[in-house]
């Protein structure tokens, strides 16, 4: 069934590979001489445990066993297999794999000079990612129909959350975005120049330009570790230390829930001290016979 899986793969998922890996490097041993029945949760529950004792990452153990739950699923759905999928019964691995890292201004700059010096594209992509948030998916699917350019709008189609939503454009983006603009709107902004295909995965240029300024340089903490989506978090980190509220900062990243977006919600500065003391400046001012607004209070504050 694994066989056949991997075979169907090849035509319908893009990244068909890492399945294959994922089987041939930690499943195939322990599951390829069983029958369908003879796999239970009780089972992959031992087969977790077995994975996670070899000192598989999390994250590697549950896309194992997501696979699994994949085969079963499409055995169940081609008629080859009755019964219940076994993995429902398995409590997957929790994942503690949010990013941490985020880039300062230099840092930021450093690297999209350095990525250009090698790669425009490349340059252009992450400038997207750093200034407008957008996931690599989300800027290898971007089309010339989906650009604004008189309200400096782009509009992000069928994201990874499947909701569509609205990023805005910076003016070096618009500029960016204008010089590549091609001629057919139906055609996409990027595309794979040797095949004139979509473009799959990130280009390596990237992650030899961090190599070469040695951002990762001694880091094994994955979470701490410069990668095209640092770019996106980024963004983000940048939205949040300068003041702005947490649902405008979940609308622009596109996330489903509030709760992706309160990671950054401890580098927002602390404005819960400053509307007390204004709230006190004000009630002195009224008490005193004078009121004063808001900026006035803050600044007497300042002063004090």
């Amino acid at each position: 069934m694994a066989k056949t899986y991997l075979e169907w793969t090849k035509e319908n998922k893009s990244r068909d590979k890492d399945d294959r890996g994922r089987y041939e490097n930690h499943l195939k041993t322990p599951l390829e001489k069983k029958k369908l029945n003879e796999i239970s949760s009780f089972t992959l529950e031992k087969l977790k445990s077995d994975l996670t004792k070899k000192e598989l990452s999390p994250a590697t153990v549950k896309h194992c066993l997501v696979l699994v739950r994949e085969i079963f699923n499409k055995a169940i759905e081609w008629g080859k297999y009755k019964g219940a999928n076994p993995v429902k019964g398995v409590k997957m691995p929790t994942l503690s794999n949010a990013r941490e890292r985020f880039l300062s201004h230099e840092e930021a700059d450093l690297l999209l000079k350095e990525v250009k010096v090698v790669s425009e594209a490349v340059h252009d992509q992450a400038l997207l990612s750093l200034h407008c948030g957008l996931r690599a998916g989300e800027i290898f699917n971007l089309r010339g129909q989906d650009l604004d350019f008189q309200n400096g709008l782009i509009r992000v189609m069928d994201p990874k959350n499947k909701a569509n939503r609205t990023a805005f454009m910076t003016e070096a983006v618009k500029e960016m975005l204008k010089r590549r603009l091609p001629d057919n709107l139906n055609d996409r902004i990027f595309s794979d120049w040797w095949h004139g295909e979509e473009i799959k995965l990130v280009s390596r240029t990237f992650a030899r330009a961090v190599e070469r300024l040695g951002f990762n340089k001694g880091v094994e903490d994955r979470r701490q570790r410069v990668v095209f989506h640092t770019l996106r978090h980024t963004f983000g980190s940048w939205l949040a230390i300068q003041g702005t509220p947490i649902l405008t900062i979940k609308e622009l990243m596109g996330h489903k829930t509030l709760a992706m977006t309160e990671r950054y919600a401890h580098l927002i500065p602390d404005v819960k001290k400053e509307a007390t003391r204004t709230l006190e400046a004000n009630f002195n001012a009224v008490r005193n016979g004078r009121v004063v607004s808001n900026e006035e209070a803050r600044a007497k504050e300042t002063t004090a």
